[in-house]
């Protein structure tokens, strides 16, 4: 759906939805997409997304907390600050004297894109101004080398986003045991974790968590495992993985996983029994089968087109588990999927045991061109 930019200005903006707010219609409307429309509804969405002249030159929130904006405050359930310049959040944790928070019905966040936002433009009280906060979208923001600790204390926080910022080293162990147990939609793509801590493994209502592009070189027995039931997409892609934790095959209602282009040698087992719900694992670009030029036999060595697949295949089978084999088969000499089952896709290119095959398959390939060609010349 495409929303019309408001061309006004954010006091005016502000001035509009506080009028509103003080004139009290019978019944604010929470899918007001205009945030000025001609209905004099209850303003309970405003977004100021790539606004950053408005907030230059300090850079803050000072425009938005005027005493005199404190009607609009109150009722806002959506507030987006996307790319706007920002490099403090300075004030939020003042209220408006009467004790009373300044986002009182505030449930979705969105300072996104403003990178020069750290930990230090973060007030220690910003979490208690924000009551009802069930999404927090901070992607491509400067926050590091932890996790503020007063976001930790957002305690509804269903969706959490934090994609391309600054994080490093091991995430909070308290994630999923003191914190954001009730997170739904965890997403920390493209920063410098090396590890996670077991509470991810205990958090019951995740359903999607998002770690690529990080450093992670290996995951804790238990993340993700059975008590992650209702976790369907896993997204670890572009990390330094040489296995995942044989507890992953608990978390069945699996859907999507997503392990490419890490350094993987292995799988548990089960991975094909037990994920039942399972239609996309992308496995390209990992170490599977890395010794597979090793164990070719003598015949195979001697270009046997027939020994020389069989014993890749071989090599394939005793790669990964028999249940990946019996249910997925061997990956497509060209594409690098495995077929066998028509309900999930399965990529395998990259690895050295598709390689292999491939391998295998173009030279035989060239062989019988070859002879073809013989046959052809001798009958000329």
């Amino acid at each position: 759906m495409f929303i019309k930019k408001d061309l006004r200005k954010i006091p005016q903006i502000l001035d509009d939805a506080t009028s509103r707010a003080v004139a009290a219609p019978s019944s604010p409307d929470p899918a007001n997409e205009k945030e000025g429309g001609d209905d004099g509804a209850i303003v309970t969405s405003l977004r100021f997304a790539r606004r950053a002249p408005e907030f230059l030159p300090a850079g803050n929130v000072a425009l938005l907390l005027e005493p005199r904006y404190r009607p609009a405050l109150d009722n806002l359930v959506q507030l987006s600050l996307y790319d706007c310049g920002l490099q403090s959040l300075a004030g939020i944790e003042q209220s408006g004297g009467d004790g009373a928070p300044l986002f009182p019905k505030l449930e979705q966040l969105d300072v996104g894109r403003n990178p020069k936002l750290t930990n230090d433009s973060l007030p220690e009280s910003f979490h208690t101004q924000f009551p009802k906060m069930t999404e927090l979208w901070l992607d491509d923001c400067g926050f590091g080398p932890n996790i503020p600790s007063t976001l930790l204390e957002m305690e509804l926080l269903q969706v959490v986003r934090m994609t391309g910022n600054q994080l490093q080293g091991e995430l909070e162990d308290g994630i999923g045991i003191r914190y954001w147990k009730n997170v739904k939609v965890l997403a920390l793509d493209g920063n410098k974790l090396t590890s996670v801590g077991r509470g991810i493994g205990r958090m019951q209502q995740l359903e999607k968590l998002h770690l690529r592009s990080n450093n992670l070189t290996s995951l804790p027995e238990g993340v993700p495992g059975e008590d992650n039931a209702n976790l369907t997409q896993l997204s670890l892609s572009s990390n330094q993985l040489k296995s995942v934790p044989a507890s992953l095959i608990g978390a069945t209602a699996l859907k999507e996983l997503y392990l490419n282009g890490n350094q993987l040698e292995e799988l548990p087992v089960g991975i094909a029994n037990k994920l039942l719900e399972l239609k996309k694992l992308n496995l390209a670009h990992n170490s599977i089968g890395k010794d597979v030029n090793a164990g070719l036999s003598q015949d195979s060595a001697n270009n046997d087109g027939d020994a020389a697949m069989a014993d890749v295949e071989d090599q394939f089978i005793d790669s990964l588990p028999f249940d990946f084999y019996k249910k997925f088969g061997l990956p497509e000499a060209l594409s690098g999927n495995c077929t066998r089952d028509a309900a999930v896709v399965v990529r395998l290119e990259g690895n050295p045991i598709a390689e292999a095959i491939r391998k295998q398959y173009l030279e035989e390939e060239k062989r019988k061109a070859k002879e073809s060609a013989m046959e052809t010349e001798a009958v000329e």
